[in-house]
């Protein structure tokens, strides 16, 4: 029978191999968009935002929406600059 003590120590393990594996497994993910189709869409966020606002939606919920695209936009925005920008010379 395995004792109290290694049981613990196996349990302890297991957790902190999860709690480490859960840290490494961020994923990324690269889209790619024509600068036509990329601009549509940031257009229609535009919109989207537009309509939440004028609805007669609860405030919070107003609130979430326009943020969370405002937040999609900023990050659109990033990853285009980053796009252009030419590689650092070494």
């Amino acid at each position: 029978m395995v004792s109290f003590k290694k049981m613990s120590f196996l349990a302890i393990s297991a957790i902190l191999l999860i709690s480490l594996a859960s840290f490494s497994a961020e994923k990324s993910f690269t889209l790619r968009f024509s600068e036509e189709a990329l601009n549509k869409h940031f257009q229609n966020l535009s919109v989207i935002k537009q309509i939440a606002e004028k609805s007669n939606m609860a405030h919070q919920e107003v609130v979430f929406i326009t943020s969370s695209v405002d937040s999609l936009q900023k990050e659109i925005i990033a990853q285009v600059k980053t796009q252009q920008e030419p590689a650092p010379k070494k």
